[in-house]
């Protein structure tokens, strides 16, 4: 084992400035997400790390289903919760300017007598209500879900606090800026972009260990406890990630995140040798999100020690899939939190690094993450102090418990309101009739009234979803301009509107028949985050188009498993994704078959439209290539129009505001847009003041 001294070095990056100004929204914990932003990439310094490509956003100011059955006159019961038209709160119109690309300024050198968090207190990203970190402490967090499977390259969705604090990423994002801030090295202390755009190389840290890991298997435990990090642990954790060993594939572990990320790797290797500080990675094409993926992507905390993914693939397949109070123990990284405990269904355990790279960090001694799947319970527990955290995404506040806090516990509880990485939608089957006739599918969307999903949504004074939406993020680069979107059917108001709703029952009539209608189910995991939205659509289709849709409730295993054999007619969930507000994160997953996932893919478009899935396919890859940012928008808002005007795969629905809370005593939190696969590296400089 090498052993030598850590550098004092911090290089800090400047993201090329793409700004955009973004407000609120809705996550999910949906199977994988994907890509990243854009530039073209450009020769570095010799030393100096290649610039990113930038994030096209900046923060906001904080504030057994059937098949379809045969034509009939509908006449459902409306939803329990029916749409309401009411006062709301404008949230505020996002709007987007691009600024001239700017040098790229050499590395910056930081003094070495500052200790990490002393140089996070000193960016941008501090607040000053925050006052002075402390030491010590346990936070209390409020998990949503049943934990099951800590393989880090699953990401940030709902379990992910249970085990993302123990790895580190290669690149990572300050978590305090969010995607407007920029790049930092994690494990990689620098890194380079090649002319070309087809390498990156990457100089890692010395002298970082593994943690020390009693609970490992005897046969490993000698091998990665405390081995030092080098180049042919980066090699195999990436190659893990993108082409895990067939007997994983065999299992269905595929590790969608990483793949749709940088899944266009063609090599790696270690120029200095295995034990060497230089890690390179060859790609098969030049794609304007790649840097960003290294620090963006889901699942890139994932650097484990090249023994103990030996010993996997050898041993013990399923271990990192299936969480057990044993197997949860083995997950072993160079990150700031140790796995202590894991009792099933009950709470898992954290503690402190004590060997941690970073001097001084975590700030807080450990966490507890108590799993409380029922909503109403777990805020209760937040509001009565037992808990410090509400969960994640949309298992965050609802809309009445956002205005119960705004009401009485303001003075205790932070409500961060977010644009976050999942948007809503009504995913179709379209190998299903009448579903595979985009006469019918237009006519769906043409019916759906966004402002009245907006009212129904609205969470205390605060509005719950952002409009106008197609499935660009709003407020990026890459979404249509919000007045052409206005003006398109489907998305206008008033007279418009009530025009969509006349040409949506015309086109049923010319697809079926004179006042000939049919019945549909709307599946949803059976969380109300969820049920709302079928609920919603329910009664849509009911009143304007007299389209029966009957409620098709599922848990979440039996969602996956529906889904994954495509037996469901509609299905409501979080629909669009993005990890860093790139095009790639969502089109990838939805259009692209290498890379498809069966909860964001377009169903069935390959076989009742061939052509169109062929055409928006080619579109996708295209836009992906383009390096020159301008050209790239262009190409990715021509994808829009079609999907909003032509194709009509999926129906999006207004992009919805999460409501993140936490007790006031938590410090060094906080939430940006699309903040999902970032947050990770937040809890390490996390603080009580209490």
């Amino acid at each position: 084992m090498r052993t030598t001294k850590l550098f004092g070095l911090v290089l800090t990056m400047t993201i090329l400035a793409i700004v955009a100004v973004a407000c609120a929204a809705d996550e999910d914990a949906a199977p994988a997400a994907a890509p990243a932003p854009s530039t073209a990439p450009a020769p570095a310094p010799a030393q100096a790390p290649a610039p990113a490509p930038a994030p096209a956003l900046v923060p906001p100011p904080q504030q057994a289903a059937q098949a379809p059955q045969a034509p009939a006159a509908a006449a459902p019961a409306a939803p329990a919760q029916a749409a309401q038209t009411g006062p709301t709160t404008s949230a505020p119109a996002p709007s987007t300017t691009l600024a001239r690309p700017t040098a790229v300024p050499a590395p910056v050198v930081v003094a070495t007598d500052l200790t990490p968090i002393e140089q996070y207190v000193k960016s941008v990203g501090y607040k000053s209500e925050w006052g002075d970190p402390v030491t010590g402490g346990i936070l209390r967090y409020g998990a949503s879900h049943v934990f099951n499977g800590h393989d880090p390259n699953y990401g940030h969705s709902f379990e992910g606090p249970q085990f993302l604090p123990t790895y580190n990423a290669l690149l990572r994002f300050d978590t305090w800026q969010g995607l407007a801030g920029p790049i930092e090295g994690d494990l990689a202390e620098t890194w380079n972009l090649s002319a070309d755009g087809l390498a990156v190389t990457l100089k890692l840290r010395e002298g970082i260990t593994f943690q020390d890991n009693p609970n490992l298997p005897a046969e490993v435990a000698a091998k990665v406890s405390g081995d030092e990090f080098t180049c042919e642990d980066a090699e195999a954790s990436l190659q893990f990630a993108i082409n895990p060993p067939q007997n994983f594939t065999d299992e269905g572990l595929t590790h969608t995140g990483p793949r749709s990320g940088l899944g266009h790797m063609s090599a790696t290797s270690c120029p200095d040798g295995a034990l060497g500080y230089t890690f390179k990675v060859d790609f098969s094409e030049p794609l304007a999100r790649t840097v960003t993926m290294f620090a963006g992507a889901r699942g890139m905390p994932n650097n484990m020690d090249k023994d103990f993914l030996e010993w996997l693939y050898a041993t013990c397949v399923t271990c990192l899939d299936e969480t057990t109070p044993e197997t949860y123990l083995w997950g072993t990284g160079t990150g700031a939190f140790v796995p202590t405990e894991f009792q099933t269904d009950v709470q898992t355990k954290v503690r402190r690094n004590p060997t941690y790279w970073r001097e001084g960090l975590p700030l807080l001694d450990g966490m507890d993450q108590f799993i409380i799947t029922d909503g109403t319970t777990r805020f209760t527990a937040l509001l009565t102090g037992q808990i410090d955290y509400f969960g994640e995404g949309s298992a965050s506040l609802l809309s009445g418990q956002v205005e119960q806090v705004q009401k009485s516990f303001s003075d205790k509880i932070h409500i961060n309101p977010a644009l976050h990485s999942w948007g809503k939608g009504i995913q179709i089957n379209m190998n299903r009739e009448p579903l595979d006739d985009v006469r019918v599918r237009q006519a769906m969307h043409l019916a759906m009234d966004r402002d009245q999903w907006i009212d129904f949504t609205q969470a205390g004074t605060q509005v719950a979803a952002q409009r106008p939406t197609n499935w660009m993020p709003p407020g990026t680069l890459w979404a249509l301009p919000d007045d052409e979107l206005m003006a398109l059917p489907g998305w206008r108001r008033g007279d418009g509107k009530a025009e969509d709703i006349v040409e949506a029952n015309r086109l049923l009539d010319e697809a079926l028949g004179d006042g000939v209608r049919f019945s549909i189910a709307c599946m949803a995991q059976s969380s109300q985050m969820y049920i709302d939205g079928c609920l919603f659509f329910q009664d849509q289709m009911s009143k304007n188009v007299n389209i029966e849709v009957t409620a098709d409730f599922v848990e979440s295993a039996v969602q996956g498993e529906r889904g994954q054999a495509e037996q469901y007619d509609v299905h409501y969930g979080s629909k669009v994704t993005t990890n860093v507000g790139d095009p790639d994160d969502y089109y990838m997953l939805s259009a692209v078959p290498e890379f498809e996932s069966w909860y964001y893919k377009n169903t069935g478009a390959f076989n009742s439209h061939s052509e169109q899935a062929t055409e928006l396919e080619a579109m996708v890859r295209a836009q992906s290539k383009e390096l020159d940012v301008a050209k790239r928008r262009d190409m990715v808002q021509d994808i829009e129009r079609i999907l909003a005007t032509e194709t009509f795969f999926q129906i999006p629905f207004p992009w919805t505001f999460i409501f993140p809370a936490w007790s006031k005593d938590v410090r060094g939190w906080t939430l940006g847009p699309f903040p999902s696969q970032i947050k990770w590296s937040q809890f390490e400089r996390t603080w009580l003041a209490r």
